[in-house]
């Protein structure tokens, strides 16, 4: 099982590394992984990649909800490190 959520996570972060043609899809799959970890995404807006404090090999997305607005890390083969902005 834990293996299972390894791979659906890998799966993910891979598909948010990828350059996507659906900027609003983006919101989805990084909202659908904020909330997975416990935090509220009433409506997603919209999902931007940080470049400041993103790496080659670290993302770093500024989702915007309709309720909150969430710096978001995606860590591949672990949770996403998230963090409620002011």
């Amino acid at each position: 099982m834990r293996t299972l959520i390894a791979a659906a996570f890998a799966l993910w972060a891979v598909s948010l590394c990828a350059a996507a043609d659906d900027p609003s899809q983006d919101a989805a799959d990084v909202a659908d992984q904020v909330r997975s970890q416990g935090y509220a995404c009433a409506e997603p807006l919209s999902a931007t990649r940080d470049e400041a404090a993103s790496r080659p090999d670290l993302p770093v997305y500024v989702l915007t909800c309709a309720n909150a607005t969430y710096s978001v890390k995606v860590i591949p083969d672990q949770g996403a490190v998230v963090t409620k902005e002011q």
